[in-house]
């Protein structure tokens, strides 16, 4: 009797350090969200925010090339533009043509309402951030 007691003990010891473990590594930041120096760190976030919402828009989307083409364009411009952020380097001109690429895709796609307001609500607020040049 006296074994199995301490088997028991032996594996809720166990099950504890375990389940201890797994609680403080889920707990720990992801290094995909990782904090970057000021100043731009508040601005890759719009720049995720925006490519999220070009994506969810560009998935609502009908088939078409030309508007298809045109997702394609803005996410490659915000992603070279975050790419230069990440080297410290704020690209205006970069931020500039992203910004006219989603304008176009405001002017010229079909979109949904909430995606049409997303998207609007991320030109304005690009607006702000090239206008600050941060």
């Amino acid at each position: 009797m006296r074994s199995f007691n301490g088997l028991v003990v032996a594996v809720f010891i166990g099950l504890g350090l375990t389940v201890g473990g797994a609680i403080s590594l889920s707990a720990a930041p992801s290094p995909r969200y990782q904090e970057y120096p000021a100043p731009y760190g508040d601005l890759r976030g719009l720049v995720d925010r925006t490519q999220t919402d070009l994506r969810a828009a560009a998935d609502l989307e009908t088939n078409k090339e030309k508007e298809r083409e045109r997702y394609r364009s803005a996410q490659g411009h915000l992603s070279s533009f975050d790419r230069h952020l990440t080297k410290g380097h704020f690209d205006k001109s970069e931020l500039h043509k992203s910004i006219d690429e989603i304008q176009s895709i405001l002017d010229h796609n079909v979109l949904q309402a909430s995606s049409r307001d997303a998207l609007m609500r991320d030109v304005t607020d690009l607006k702000i951030a090239r206008d600050r040049r941060y």
